[in-house]
């Protein structure tokens, strides 16, 4: 841990609640004013950090870099208003990927600041999309054995395609060719979150019933991105980190929802106090999940936290 890093630590976190609040989801025309005010004044204390006489050559000159883009790549004032919005989220991508790049470097000088997660309808649907056509394979196609051994297969392929990445340029350049439009900035540096998600659903095939891996997929679908969505625009009473009271309970209550319309589909035998108990077990440990994993993907520990917690709320009403 350098003296330049430790300095850097607390503009980090700035240039991190920057580019939260640029997110489509926060950003409003109305704002461009008080944005540009920040921006300057967070460029003025990049360089009075690059001023110091710390000596940390490679983090200097990521800090330069983030500085030059505050300074050079500001949209220009009085944009006609078709294109403003397009310019300023031009400009919180080009910032977020510079963040990660900064983050990345601290993380090498154990100083620890947060990811970025951004929204992303396209990933969002996509997730929804694919976690939604897991539960139709679990409940009306797979037999028990292939419940977990083609995500065995699936997750073969994709930790094969990580080391591919780690180990040389052109596997890092085809699975970024293949998620990078869908993928989170951190996960540029780290796992990507489907092979997470492939990994548990490996776990969710051998050892729990298709009723509690479909609401886990279920919830993971619809849930995860609710919450994010909520969590990122109306987000306001701050709990763990960067997740909120009210993206939490946007978590559990379409976690619930949706886990009540698979198990109709589904199972339409069991009870409404079997039904609810089921659904709201797993959306409410899923979303505990989803509110303190830290080092853990969340696309890895909220299924299989969701299948837990729907097991044993099932246990609490005699299912078994």
């Amino acid at each position: 841990m350098t003296s330049l890093a430790v300095q850097t630590a607390p503009v980090a976190l700035e240039i991190h609640r920057l580019v939260r609040d640029l997110d489509p989801s926060r950003w409003r025309a109305s704002l461009e004013e008080a944005t540009r005010t920040r921006i300057a004044e967070l460029e003025a204390k990049l360089r009075q950090v690059l001023s110091s006489e710390a000596s940390d050559e490679p983090l200097g000159e990521q800090l330069a870099a983030v500085a030059g883009l505050l300074r050079e790549r500001v949209p220009e004032p009085n944009l006609p208003e078709a294109v403003v919005d397009s310019a300023w989220d031009q400009f919180r991508k080009q910032l977020q990927s510079a963040y990660e790049d900064l983050r990345g470097r601290l993380k090498e000088r154990e100083v620890k600041v947060p990811t970025l997660r951004p929204t992303n309808y396209m990933r969002s649907f996509l997730h929804a999309l694919m976690c939604l056509g897991c539960v139709f394979l679990v409940e009306a196609v797979l037999s028990d054995s292939q419940r977990w051994l083609v995500p065995l297969v699936v997750a073969i392929s994709f930790w094969s395609m990580e080391a591919a990445r780690h180990y040389t340029v052109l596997g890092r350049r085809f699975l970024m060719w293949l998620f990078g439009p869908i993928a989170h900035p951190h996960e540029h540096h780290r796992v990507n979150s489907s092979t997470w998600l492939g990994t548990a659903l490996v776990i969710l095939g051998a050892v729990f019933a298709p009723i509690h891996c479909a609401v886990a997929l279920g919830v993971l679908g619809i849930a995860d991105p609710a919450a994010g969505l909520v969590g990122r625009r109306w987000g306001k009473t701050k709990l763990v980190g960067e997740r909120s009271l009210e993206g939490t309970l946007a978590f559990i209550v379409a976690g619930t929802l949706v886990a009540l319309a698979i198990i109709a589909i589904w199972h339409p035998e069991l009870a409404w106090t079997a039904r609810l108990a089921v659904a709201a077990g797993g959306a409410t440990v899923g979303g505990l999940a989803e509110l303190f994993s830290r080092r853990v993907d969340d696309n890895f520990s909220i299924p299989i936290a969701t299948g837990t917690g729907a097991y044993l709320a099932g246990l609490l009403v005699g299912l078994g």
